[in-house]
Order: C-alpha cells, then structure tokens, then sequence
C-alpha cells in the first residue's frame, strides 16, 4: 500500500513544508469535487527533522475498487519519469473542518504505523473560499500510538494510557515553499492595480461560516450528553457484575474451606466495559470547533477596530 513499510524506527520531525505546486494540485482536486470526501496522497521526504512534500498525486474514489493496485502502479510510473515517488502521508478533504471520525484514525494509524514520520494534511474548500487558506497538517500522538495498538477503548485503559481527548492528534507547522521564480512573479503580480486584495482583507467574518461552526459544535454537545447517558447505564452494568462475582468468591471461598470442589465460572466472565472512543473523538471535536469559533471571533473583533478607525479618518 505504501512505500516505506516496514521501517519501525521513530524519526523526529518538527515542521512540514510543502511545495506551491504540490498544494495547488490539493487545492485543485478537492475544489472540483465539492461536498465529497477525497483524498490523495503525499510524496517527498523527511530532511533533518522536516518532512519537505514536493508532490502529490489524487487517490481513487471511494466507489472504485483495486485502490492498492492504483497506488502501486503510479509509484512504478512516477519512479520511471523520475519524480519523487516516496510516501510521506496523504491529505484528505473536509468540509468547514469536519474531519475527525474513527475511520480518519483507523487510516492514519495504518500510515503511520508503516511509516512513522507520515502526516495527514486536512484542506477545508468551503473555508479557503471565504477568504482563509484553510489547511494543517496534523499526525497521532505517539501515547495515542500505542494506546490505539491494544484496540482496547474502555475509560479504564484511557485512564492507564493517562490519554486524554486533546491527546488524539498533535499539529505539525506547516509552510508553503515557492521558487524564487514564483517569488518574482507574485511580487509583480503585487504592483498591478488590477490584483490588488487589500480592502478584501477587511472583509467581517462570514454570518454562515461562523453559524455552521456553531451548530457543529452544538451538535457534538448534544451528541456527547447522549453518550454519557449510555456511558452512565453501562456502568450500572459493570457494578452488577461486580455485585455478583463479589458474591459467588464468597461463596467460592466458603466451599473451598468446606473442602468442596469449586468452579469459577462467573469470576472468568469478563468485565462489560464500554468502548469510550467515540466520546473521546466527540470531546476532540467540541475543542476543535471552540478554538476556530475563538479564532473567528478574534479575527472580526481585530477588523472591526480597523473598519472603524478607517471610517473615523475618513469623517
């Protein structure tokens, strides 16, 4: 499936930098298909600690099959035109920033775990047309890493691994490395009047965007006080297990001191702990969406102080 399996040893990495084509070959996938979930892949190489993409390529749709096949066929064709043909993550879309979800990790695992320095890069079409090139690049937390190898999701073993929710991926810094040609060219493009953006800038947030990002996060709420109600009965559940394996070793007990011959059938009957992953991935997404509600809030504040004081000078 990728290139680079097999390699355990974990590298260091402390930034992710990406090539300008590479992110207009993103962009240009994901905005020509709108409201769908895509992704693709990413090559290039990981330098001294910062992982360099220098190209990118669009994966199949979710509807065709013999997706490793494709894979395997197009690193054979980019290795014969000489192009960078190592896989270093992949990216996928996301609309307003809705992206965390269980299959999101179960694939990054599986990425990450063949190719430890791999990164997922998330690019958001709705967001960047409002004005905000909206993409990061994020990885699992090592702790996540190996809490997630044991497929064990209780809030007993979340509490052992000590994972919290805000432990489930980390942000990696990311930047966007032109050529100097590309360099010259934008900086004439600057100085003519026709390109000029500069009162664009003081546009106000947009009422919908903000409004989506609300009701996202009003849904996650609601959808976590449903989960601490099941969360709360399946621990009335585990009490009552409890209860009786508590009773049958005292009963145990009382027949070995008899001499009696005692089976433990009830005692070997596991604990029923509920997988608590979803409500961690839920309270991951209610930070998520606070933070970028706090960041908009921020943004407008600072452009109304400046539209003001604009329109005052203008008295």
């Amino acid at each position: 499936m990728m290139s680079g399996r097999g390699r355990e040893k974990k590298l260091a990495m402390d930034a992710v930098q990406i090539d300008g084509l590479a992110l207009l070959k993103i962009i240009k996938h994901c905005n020509e298909n709108k409201g769908e979930s895509v992704n693709g892949q990413l090559l290039g190489l990981n330098v001294n600690g910062k992982l360099e993409v220098t190209n990118s390529f669009p994966g199949l749709p979710a509807d065709e099959k013999d997706h490793e096949a494709f894979l395997d066929s197009m690193m054979k064709l980019l290795k014969q035109v000489n192009v960078d043909n190592n896989s270093v993550g992949w990216y996928q879309s996301a609309y307003i920033g809705e992206w965390i979800d269980s299959d999101i990790i179960r694939m990054h695992y599986n990425f990450q775990s063949a190719i430890p320095e791999s990164v997922v890069l998330i690019y958001d079409p709705y967001t960047t047309s409002k004005g905000n090139l909206a993409v990061k690049t994020y990885r699992l937390n090592p702790a996540f890493m190996n809490f997630y190898k044991g497929k064990n999701f209780s809030h007993v073993n979340f509490a052992k691994h000590k994972i919290d929710s805000g432990d489930i991926f980390e942000e990696i810094p990311m930047k966007v490395h032109n050529s100097h040609l590309i360099h010259a060219f934008l900086y004439e493009l600057q100085e003519k009047d026709t390109f000029s953006c500069e009162f664009d800038r003081l546009d106000l947030t947009s009422d919908m965007l903000f409004k989506r990002n609300l009701d996202i996060m009003t849904s996650c709420i609601d959808e976590l006080l449903l989960d601490q109600g099941k969360f709360s009965y399946s621990q009335k559940q585990v009490q009552r297990v409890k209860a009786q394996q508590a009773a049958q070793r005292q009963k145990l007990e009382a027949k070995a001191a008899a001499g009696e011959i005692v089976e433990d059938e009830v005692l070997k009957k596991p604990i029923p702990y509920a997988p608590r992953l979803d409500a961690y991935l839920t309270a991951h997404k209610i930070s998520h969406y606070s933070k970028k509600v706090r960041g908009m809030i921020g943004q407008s504040m600072t452009k109304m102080f400046e539209v003001d004081a604009l329109s005052r000078q203008i008295s």
